[in-house]
């Protein structure tokens, strides 16, 4: 008896109940806003550093591309659709960079008034991300549970 192996072409992974655009563009924002309070503490340690220059960390821009790019193309319902919007998100950019010039005699180019004002908002920005995911899949689970 001969046995014929068929290989079948590789298929997207199945989704998740938690799989959705929302919950990839609050996944993207989250690490984007953790990258940058990363970047901003740095900055604050390096504030007395010399030569050293601050870093910067843009995703607002790429992930504002990525929704435009949702928005042009429609709102459809297919599986595949859905999976390639998502996949397009986790995939979009986080720019990091150097900032430009110094005004100091040191060529430190850290404004520690501005880096604590970033710092503040990236860590009430990363707490309402946090919370709006969280009250998303809450309001799923309430869904799945009949209400109750």
């Amino acid at each position: 008896m001969k046995f014929r192996l068929v290989i079948k072409p590789a298929q997207k992974e199945a989704m998740m109940i938690g799989d959705s655009i929302t919950s990839a563009l609050y996944q993207k924002a989250l690490d984007g806003t953790w990258q940058r309070q990363k970047a901003t503490s740095n900055n604050i340690a390096n504030s007395e550093t010399p030569g050293y220059k601050a870093v910067k960390v843009n995703f607002e821009d790429s992930l504002k591309a990525e929704i435009n790019k949702l928005k042009t193309t429609g709102s459809s319902t297919a599986f595949l659709d859905k999976m390639e919007s998502i996949e397009s998100i986790e995939n979009s950019k986080i720019s990091v960079y150097e900032g430009a010039t110094s005004s100091r005699l040191d060529e430190n180019n850290v404004d520690l008034e501005s880096e604590n004002i970033d710092m503040s908002k990236s860590v009430l920005q990363y707490y309402y991300l946090v919370r709006g995911f969280s009250d998303s899949y809450s309001r799923l689970k309430y869904a799945v549970n009949g209400g109750k």
